[in-house]
């Protein structure tokens, strides 16, 4: 409990450093006018906190199993970004071609969804992972592998892309360096 309270402050603490730099940034072009720097400002700021939010939520998991905190990779968050766009369409939680990465996918019915309720379907499927026997209990139609990648000890990086599909419902995908869920190790 004490670790959340702690990752709950440092992402608050991320979060206004990012508003002030982008706010500061947004001030200094001259050739914009103050209503488009606010805007990019507020759009940049956002997006900051986001990001910082989705690292919040896998990294506070990953630390209650003692793995390291993932870093945010913003070359892996374009590739989710597109692949993400890919499913406006159908909104459909098909995993996506490239296999280098591992992959959590998460559709919620419509578009008030944040990032911590997205991330903490995965984390809450920790439940039914059973570390003795590395084995997963999850009722039928539930499993472990989204938590697994969550936690995965030698996972690296994180990007991931958030969108309101067609259908106004929400659709998430996070990919993950190296992948997890390999081989018949443990997670951690």
């Amino acid at each position: 409990m004490a670790g959340t309270r702690v990752s709950s402050h440092l992402s608050i603490l991320l979060l206004l450093a990012v508003v002030s730099l982008c706010a500061h940034s947004a001030a200094g072009d001259e050739g914009s006018s103050s209503a488009d720097a606010d805007g990019y400002a507020g759009r940049r700021a956002r997006i900051a906190a986001t990001v910082a939010e989705l690292l919040s939520v896998h990294n506070a998991a990953r630390q209650v199993v003692g793995v390291p905190p993932l870093t945010w990779s913003p070359q892996i968050a374009g590739y989710a970004k597109d692949y993400a766009h890919s499913r406006r369409g159908d909104c459909a939680p098909h995993r996506s071609p490239l296999f280098y990465f591992g992959e959590n996918l998460f559709v919620g019915r419509g578009r008030h969804w944040n990032a911590t309720a997205m991330v903490a379907s995965w984390v809450a499927e920790g439940q039914w992972y059973d570390y003795g026997s590395n084995s997963c209990a999850a009722p039928s139609g539930a499993g472990c592998l989204r938590y697994t990648q969550v936690v995965w000890r030698n996972t690296t990086q994180l990007g991931c892309a958030r969108i309101v599909c067609d259908s106004g419902d929400t659709f998430l995908v996070c990919d993950y360096f190296p992948p997890g869920n390999y081989g018949t190790g443990r997670p951690y």
